[in-house]
C-alpha cells in the first residue's frame, strides 16, 4: 500500500450549513490529491450535499474516482426540539446509493417537521432505515458514539455490527487525550463486534497557510469551534498520515496500516456512475403535438395572421418550428409556458414584449408566449432551438414587479409540476477580504486601528493593487486565501428549477430561513449542463410601467402590433431626454442616442436609404453601447456606413448599416455563404464565443467539410470559398482573402455579440415608454413614480423631469393626498402619495384620505378623529412636510400635537409642567386647582426637638416595604396643633399644585388659536422636506438665489452636486475643485478647495461666487495640453455650510 483515499474532507462549501468552516476551495483539494497520485476523493460537507455535480466532474477530469458523501447531523427524535446533532458520515455506493443520500440531504432540511432545528438533521431510525447502497463512517469525536446519551449509543452500535459489511468506526489522527483514548475505544468496540476501522482526516484546510487564515476569519466574525486545540486538520499525504498516527501513538501500527488501506476499501466498494445528459422538457401532457397544433391554429385566428398577404409563410415557418419541437420532445414546455402566459392573461398580469432567444419563434408568438413577430420583425429561430443543439433551450419572461409573486406562486403550485429555487453561493469579495483579515489580524491590537487600516488598504488597492499588496504582505497572505471564499447561501434573482417529477434525489434540496420555498443544491451551470429546465422569470420595471400607464390613460396595453413607430415627435423627445426609456437611462446612454437620433446623423443614412429605420438603428444602438460595440460604436453614431466592397456581403450587412452587430448575423453568414445549417451555425457559433472548438471549425468555414459532431458525416459543409465561387461568382484568391479578415471579426465579436431577439423587443418597450410619456404624461409619471418609491435616484430624476415639462409634483396634501401616487389633470399636478413616506404605509394613508369629506374646523377636532393604529412618528412626519397646512404652521401644528400626546390620557397636570403663557388657559378649562401643600412632615424629628418621644407611639403607622417606621403627619399636626412656618420648616415630602379633571380638547383649542402666529424657517422646513421626501419643492422669491440646498453629491472624479435655489426653484449643476490653488494663471485661482469644504446632502449653502466657464478636454497628455469647448459649466467657486443658527438678513438680503 502506497497511498490512501481521503473519506472525511471539507472544502468552503461547508461554510453554507456551518460558518468558515474551511477556506479552501474544493477544487484546491482536488488538484492536491491529483499532485499525491491518489485515486479517489470523496468530499462531506456539513449538513450538505452543495454542488457535488461540480466535484464528481472535476475528480473524474483529474482521473480519480469521484465518491458521494455527505457528514450528516443526527438526532434521537424530532419530537424535542434537543440540539443534540451528532455527526455521521454516509456514502453512496452507486447512484441509487446517491438518490438516497441526497434524498436525506433534502430531508434534513425540512424546517416545518423538525428535521431542520440550529443545523440540518436527520433521525437515528432514518440512518437504521438507510439501504445497502449506502455506506456508513462514525466520524469524529461529535459522533453519538463518543458524545451521545447510553440509549442512542446502544442503537448506533446495534446497527453497526448488523450492518458490518458496510459500516466503519472512524479513527483519526489527532494528537490530544480525548481523540486517543476514542480511538481505543472504537478498537474495543471493533473488535467486540467485528467491525471494521478507517482512518478519516476531518481535513478542512489544504495547508498551514489556510489554517492560519481559517482562524483569522474565524476570529473577524466571532467564531469559535470547541475542542480544536490541537487539532491538526490540514491534507495530509499518505507518509504525512502514517506519521501523524505513529506520533499519536494510540494503536498498534498493525491497526493503524489496516485502518488507512479500509479507505482504499471504501473506496473499491464504490461503482462509478454516468449522469442523465437527456433533455429534462417537463411532460404533463397525455398529447402535446396535438394541443399545440389546436393552439397555433387558435393564434393564427386571433393575431389575424390568416388575413395576413405572407399567410403561407407563417404556416411554413409554424410546421418548421414544430418539426424542431418534436424533434427535441419540446412540445410540453412549449405548452408549459403557454400555460404561464395564459394565467397572466387570465389574472390581468401583462408579460414583457418578450425576452431572448425564444422571440425568434413566430409559434411562441401566435400563442402568446412573446409579443414579438419574428417574421416580421426578421429574427432568427435557431438562435431560441434547433435540431443539432446541444444545450436545452430555455424562455426568459418579464413580468411586472408587483405581480411577480402571483406568476412564481402559480408555477410552484400547478398540479404534475415540482419546482424549486436555484441555489446560489456568496462568497467574500476582494473589499471584504481586506476588511475582514484587518479585522481578524488586529482587532485585539490596541496599537492597531484595524478600521483605518482596512480602509487605507481597501483604497489603495482599488488604485493599484500591486502597490498595496507590497505594502501589506501580511495582510494579503491571507486577503488572497479568504477571496472568493464561500460564506452563505443564496437564491438566483430570477431562475426556478420545473421538473415534471421529484427530483430531491437526483439533485439534492435545501432550505433557507428567507425563503419558502425549496433550494436546489446544485447551482445553475450544473442543472444546465444536466439539461434541466430552468424558468426565469425576471422582474421588470418597464413592463409594469407600460401596462400601468395605458390602464391610467384608460387605452388598451401598447404593444409592437399597435404602436406607431413612425412618430418624429417622440422620437425627439426620446432623443432629447431618456428618463424612463428602457436601456438608455444611463448617462452613457444619454449621450449616446443624441448623437445617433441627431438631425445630422439621420440625414447622412436617409442620403443612403431615404425610409431609414430609426427604431432599426435604436436596436442597433443598443448592441453598439455594449462592450462589442467599440470598433463601430462612433461610426454608427456618426453616420458612417462601412462597405467591404463585395455586393454580396454588404447587402447581407446592408440591414445594419454594414457593421457585424448580432449574434444572428454570423448564424445567417455561415448559412448563406457557408453552406452550414442555421443549426449547425448556431454550434459554431457557440464555439467561438466560448472559445472552444475554434481551430476544428475555422477549415470548415473556409474549405467546407463535416461538423466534429458528424460522426457518420451525413451533412457536408461545402464552405465560403466554394459557396462563393458557384452561387455568387467571386474568385477563389477573393474568396481566401476576404474568409480571413470575416473570420477575425467573428473571432473578435463572438463573445460580446448582442442577440436582435433580445434586443429588438428592448428597443419597441423603449420607444413604448417614449411614446406614452410623451401623450400621457401625467400617467406616466404617476405609474413611474409609484413603481420608483423605494429608489431615490430614479425619483429624483423623475422629479427633475416633471419641474423640466411644467408638471406640478405637490407634497403630500390631507383631503387630496392617497397612499400611492396620484394625478389632477385640471391643475396638471400629481400629488406624492403618503404611503412611500419613511414610517408610513398605504393602510394609514388610505385611512386619512377617508377623512377628506369631513370638516374639520381645527386641527385639534382633526387629532380627535386620527385613525386609532396612527403613531406618533408618522403624524410627526406628515406635520413636517406641511400634509396638514390647511391648520396652520407646522411649528403651531408640532406644538399642539405634542400636547395632545401629553394630556389626552390625563385629567390633571402639574402647574409648573404648564408654561406661563398656558397657565391661564389651563385654569380657565379645569374643574378646579390644588395649591402646593405639604404632605409629610419629619415627624420623629419634629418631637426629638420638641421633647414629645414618648407622643409617637400614638402616631405610629404599619412600616413601609423596607420596615422602616412610619407617622401620621395629619393626627401629628392635629395632636401638636402645628403652625403653618412650623409645617413649612419641618416639610419631608411636598406635593405641587395640579390643575385637575381639565378639559383637554378646549385646552387645545386656546393653544392652537395661541400659536397661530408662529412660523417655521424656511431652512427648517427645507431641511425637513429633504430629509423625509429626499427632495425640496421650496420656493420662495423674497429668499436671495445664493442660498442653495445641495443635492446629489457625486465626488468619484471631480466633486459636483447639483444646487438648488430656494429664490427661484431651479436646480443648477456645480462642480468643485478637488483642491484651492494660488497659481495666478490657473483659471480656478482663489477657488475654494472640496478637500477643505466638505458638502453631505441636504447641507444648506451660501454660494458667494459661482462662475461659468467653458468644459475643457485634453488634447496632449504628455505635455498636459487643454482646450476649451463649447460646453459650458457651473463651478462653486466659494461657498459656506450654513449651520442651525443662521443669520435671517443673510437668508432674504439681495
Amino acid at each position: 500500500m502506497d497511498n490512501y483515499t481521503i473519506i472525511h474532507l471539507h472544502s468552503d462549501l461547508s461554510n453554507g450549513v456551518t460558518n468558515v468552516d474551511s477556506v479552501t476551495k474544493y477544487t484546491a483539494y482536488i488538484k492536491k490529491a491529483q499532485e499525491c497520485g491518489m485515486r479517489a476523493l470523496a468530499f462531506t460537507e456539513h449538513g450538505s450535499v452543495f454542488s457535488w455535480l461540480g466535484k464528481k466532474e472535476a475528480i473524474e477530469d483529474a482521473g480519480m474516482k469521484y465518491i458521494h458523501g455527505e457528514e450528516f447531523y443526527m438526532t434521537e427524535s424530532l419530537e424535542k426540539k434537543i440540539k443534540d446533532n451528532y455527526h455521521v458520515c454516509l456514502f453512496a455506493r452507486n447512484w441509487e446509493g446517491v438518490k438516497e443520500i441526497n434524498r436525506l440531504s433534502s430531508a434534513s432540511f425540512n424546517r416545518e417537521d423538525g428535521h431542520y432545528y440550529y443545523r440540518p438533521r436527520i433521525t437515528i431510525d432514518e440512518l437504521e432505515n438507510t439501504s445497502d447502497n449506502v455506506i456508513v463512517t462514525t466520524a469524529c469525536l461529535a459522533s453519538a458514539l463518543h458524545s451521545g446519551t447510553a440509549t442512542i449509543k446502544r442503537r448506533l452500535i446495534k446497527f453497526l455490527a448488523a450492518d458490518r459489511e458496510r459500516c466503519f468506526l472512524e479513527i483519526q489522527h489527532h494528537n490530544v487525550p480525548e481523540q486517543k483514548e476514542y480511538n481505543r475505544y472504537l478498537l474495543e468496540l471493533a473488535q467486540k463486534h467485528g467491525l471494521r476501522l478507517i482512518a478519516g482526516t476531518d481535513t478542512h484546510a489544504l495547508n498551514e497557510a489556510h489554517m492560519e487564515a481559517r482562524a483569522v476569519l474565524q476570529h473577524a466574525k466571532g467564531v469559535r469551534f470547541e475542542n480544536e486545540d490541537g487539532w491538526d486538520l490540514t491534507f495530509k499525504t499518505y507518509d504525512e498520515l502514517v506519521s501523524a498516527y505513529r506520533a499519536q501513538d494510540a494503536l498498534p501500527y498493525k491497526v493503524v496500516l489496516e485502518a488507512i488501506q479500509n479507505t482504499n476499501v471504501l473506496a473499491n466498494m464504490v461503482e462509478p456512475f454516468e449522469m442523465d445528459r437527456s433533455y429534462k422538457y417537463p411532460h404533463l401532457w397525455e398529447n402535446p403535438e396535438v394541443e399545440l397544433r389546436r393552439l397555433v391554429a387558435e393564434g393564427i385566428k386571433r393575431r389575424g395572421v390568416d388575413k395576413y398577404p405572407n399567410y403561407q409563410e407563417y404556416v411554413n415557418r409554424a410546421e418548421y418550428e414544430m418539426s424542431v419541437y418534436k424533434h427535441n420532445k419540446a412540445f410540453d414546455f412549449i405548452l408549459l409556458m403557454n400555460e404561464v402566459a395564459e394565467y397572466c392573461r387570465a389574472h390581468d398580469i401583462q408579460l414583457g414584449y418578450g425576452r431572448g432567444s425564444v422571440n425568434g419563434s413566430v409559434v411562441c408568438w401566435l400563442l402568446g408566449i412573446t409579443e414579438m413577430d419574428s417574421i416580421k420583425f426578421k429574427l432568427n429561430f435557431e438562435r431560441f432551438m434547433n435540431v443539432e443543439r446541444v444545450s436545452l433551450a430555455d424562455i426568459d419572461s418579464d413580468i411586472p414587479p408587483n405581480r411577480r409573486d402571483d406568476v412564481i406562486n402559480y408555477i410552484f403550485n400547478r398540479r404534475g409540476l415540482y419546482c424549486s429555487e436555484i441555489i446560489t453561493f456568496n462568497t467574500i469579495a476582494l473589499k471584504g477580504a481586506i476588511r475582514d483579515v484587518c479585522k481578524g489580524l488586529y482587532c485585539d491590537n490596541d496599537d492597531v486601528d484595524y478600521m483605518k487600516l482596512d480602509d487605507e488598504i481597501g483604497k489603495m488597492a482599488e488604485k493599484d493593487e500591486d502597490g498595496a499588496r507590497k505594502k501589506y504582505p501580511d495582510v494579503f497572505k491571507y486577503v488572497d486565501i479568504a477571496n472568493g471564499v464561500v460564506i452563505s447561501l443564496g437564491v438566483h434573482p430570477s431562475g426556478r428549477l420545473v421538473v415534471d417529477h421529484p427530483f430531491d434525489g437526483e439533485v439534492g434540496l435545501c432550505s433557507s430561513s428567507t425563503n419558502t420555498h425549496a433550494i436546489s443544491q446544485l447551482w445553475m451551470h450544473e442543472l444546465d449542463s444536466l439539461n434541466y429546465v430552468k424558468l426565469d422569470l425576471l422582474a421588470l420595471d418597464t413592463i409594469e410601467l407600460i401596462s400601468g400607464t395605458c390602464k391610467l390613460a384608460n387605452i388598451p396595453m401598447l404593444l409592437p402590433d399597435n404602436m406607431d413607430v413612425n412618430d418624429d415627435k417622440v422620437w425627439k423627445s426620446m432623443r432629447d431626454d431618456t428618463t424612463c426609456i428602457f436601456q438608455w437611462e444611463s448617462d452613457t446612454a444619454q449621450d449616446y442616442i443624441k448623437k445617433l437620433l441627431s438631425d445630422s446623423t439621420i440625414e447622412k443614412f436617409k442620403a443612403v436609404n431615404p425610409n431609414v429605420d430609426r427604431m432599426e438603428l435604436i436596436t442597433i444602438g443598443n448592441s453598439a453601447i455594449r462592450p462589442a460595440g467599440a470598433s463601430y460604436r462612433d461610426d454608427l453614431a456618426n453616420g458612417v456606413i462601412r462597405r467591404t466592397g463585395n455586393p454580396a456581403i454588404d447587402k447581407f450587412l446592408s440591414s445594419t448599416f454594414g457593421y457585424l452587430v448580432y449574434q444572428c448575423q454570423i448564424i445567417e453568414f455561415l448559412h448563406t455563404y457557408c453552406g452550414f445549417t442555421m443549426g449547425q451555425a448556431d454550434i459554431v457559433r457557440r464555439g467561438f464565443a466560448k472559445k472552444t472548438g475554434t481551430d476544428q471549425y475555422i477549415p470548415i468555414i473556409k474549405d467546407g467539410g463535416y461538423m466534429p459532431q458528424d460522426k457518420n458525416h451525413e451533412k457536408h459543409i461545402d464552405g465560403f470559398i466554394k459557396t462563393m465561387s458557384e452561387k455568387f461568382d467571386m474568385s477563389r484568391e477573393q474568396a481566401e482573402h476576404d474568409i480571413v479578415a470575416f473570420i477575425q471579426v467573428i473571432e473578435d465579436a463572438s463573445r460580446y455579440l448582442f442577440s436582435r431577439n433580445h434586443s429588438a423587443p428592448y428597443s419597441y418597450e423603449g420607444y413604448a415608454a417614449a411614446w406614452l410619456r410623451y401623450y400621457y404624461p401625467l400617467e406616466f409619471l404617476t405609474t413611474a413614480l409609484n413603481i420608483t418609491t423605494d429608489k431615490p435616484e430614479k425619483q429624483a430624476a423623475l422629479l427633475k423631469y416633471a419641474h423640466k415639462t411644467g408638471i406640478k409634483i405637490q407634497l403630500p396634501t390631507f383631503r387630496y393626498s392617497r397612499g400611492a401616487y396620484y394625478f389632477d389633470k385640471e391643475t396638471n399636478s400629481i400629488y406624492k402619495g403618503t404611503g412611500s413616506l419613511p414610517m408610513l404605509n398605504n393602510q394609514v394613508s388610505d385611512e386619512l384620505y377617508d377623512l377628506r369629506d369631513r370638516r374639520f374646523n381645527t386641527f385639534t377636532d382633526l387629532l380627535y378623529n386620527l385613525p386609532q393604529d396612527i403613531r406618533t412618528n408618522q403624524v410627526d412626519t406628515l406635520i413636517k412636510i406641511d400634509y396638514f397646512a390647511e391648520f396652520g404652521d407646522s411649528a403651531k401644528l408640532l406644538t399642539v400635537y405634542k400636547w395632545y400626546q401629553r394630556l389626552r390620557k390625563i385629567g390633571n397636570i402639574s402647574c409648573d409642567e404648564v408654561p406661563d403663557k398656558y397657565k391661564e388657559i389651563f385654569a380657565r378649562h379645569c374643574d378646579h386647582m390644588t395649591e402646593n401643600r405639604v404632605e409629610e412632615i419629619d415627624v420623629e424629628q419634629y418631637a426629638e426637638d420638641r421633647g414629645y418621644e414618648s407622643d409617637l407611639p400614638k402616631l405610629e403607622l404599619k412600616p413601609d416595604k423596607d420596615g422602616n417606621r412610619r407617622y401620621s403627619t395629619k393626627q401629628a399636626i392635629k395632636l401638636w396643633d402645628l403652625s403653618a412656618d412650623e409645617i413649612e420648616q419641618y416639610a419631608a415630602r411636598r406635593v405641587k399644585g395640579r390643575y385637575c379633571e381639565i378639559d383637554t380638547r378646549r385646552i387645545l383649542r386656546e393653544i392652537e388659536a395661541a400659536e397661530a402666529d408662529v412660523k417655521t424657517n424656511e431652512i427648517q422646513r427645507a431641511r425637513w422636506q429633504y430629509d423625509i421626501l429626499g427632495y425640496t419643492n421650496i420656493i420662495n422669491k423674497n429668499m436671495n438665489w445664493r442660498v442653495i440646498q445641495v443635492h446629489n453629491i457625486d465626488t468619484k472624479y471631480t466633486p459636483q452636486f447639483d444646487g438648488y435655489s430656494f429664490a427661484t426653484g431651479k436646480t443648477v449643476h456645480f462642480r468643485v475643485r478637488k483642491t484651492a490653488t494660488n497659481n495666478p494663471h490657473s483659471r480656478y485661482c482663489g477657488f475654494c478647495g472640496y478637500d477643505r469644504n466638505k458638502l453631505e446632502d441636504g447641507d444648506i449653502i451660501y454660494m458667494y461666487t459661482a462662475k461659468k466657464l467653458p468644459r475643457q478636454e485634453c488634447v496632449d497628455r504628455e505635455h498636459n495640453k487643454w482646450r476649451d469647448t463649447d460646453e459650458i459649466q457651473w463651478w462653486a467657486a466659494k461657498y459656506s455650510v450654513l449651520g442651525d443658527d443662521i443669520d435671517e438678513t443673510l437668508l432674504y438680503s439681495k
